[in-house]
């Protein structure tokens, strides 16, 4: 003889309906954002803007950069050197840095986000191709700078063969709490204030782990 026990069955239908539900609903917290992050700065490719001189502004001036003393750009094939070649077999496009007077600068800088909590180390290099008359200079300087952080790294660099492309660096450990780079290119005539012949092209910034 069967025995119906409404309650026991109710139960039962119950459990069955939250047992169904309990995996949609822990799925939908599952796909549902915690937090919203600030997309990191990209490693391993170069941060600098325009970097081969080859963008002007409407009036003239040099994209991406900030300009101060006696630098412009100029074209390959403007002057005797550097010869048109070297643009190609430096990547450095149509135009160049040039030092038109004593001396002159250019400046970038680069913001650099999303690394502060990583548990690893970051290294930080700069290269730039130049050339030019012997006895010339170039500077050029790396500086990482954030809340509480100053890191600074330079490369000074004399020419020592007149019309000869060379390669300036400088490199750094990039110190937590980073949030920007700075970048700044100068150029140098000899001291006898002679006017400046030098060249300068190609600006690359990497970060990446060592």
């Amino acid at each position: 003889m069967m025995v119906h026990r409404p309650r026991a069955a109710v139960a039962l239908l119950v459990a069955m309906i939250l047992a169904t539900a309990a995996p949609a609903a822990t799925q939908a917290s599952d796909t549902t954002p915690q937090n919203v992050s600030i997309a990191a700065t990209p490693l391993d490719k170069n941060l600098i803007a325009n970097g081969g001189f080859e963008r002007l502004t409407s009036d003239g001036s040099l994209a991406d950069w900030t300009m101060e003393g006696d630098v412009r750009t100029e074209r390959f094939g403007s002057r005797v050197w550097p010869y048109p070649a070297y643009g190609a077999k430096y990547h450095g496009g149509k135009r160049y840095l040039a030092c038109t007077g004593q001396s002159g600068l250019v400046r970038q800088t680069v913001a650099f986000t999303g690394w502060d909590h990583r548990s690893f180390r970051l290294k930080a290099h700069l290269q730039v191709d130049f050339g030019g008359q012997y006895g010339h200079v170039i500077r050029v300087t790396l500086r990482a700078s954030g809340p509480g952080v100053e890191r600074v790294n330079r490369e000074v660099k004399p020419l020592i063969i007149t019309n000869h492309y060379k390669r300036a660096v400088a490199r750094l450990l990039v110190p937590p709490g980073t949030d920007q780079f700075t970048v700044t290119v100068e150029l140098e005539g000899v001291k006898d204030g002679a006017r400046c012949r030098m060249a300068a092209d190609t600006v690359k910034l990497f970060v990446f782990r060592p």
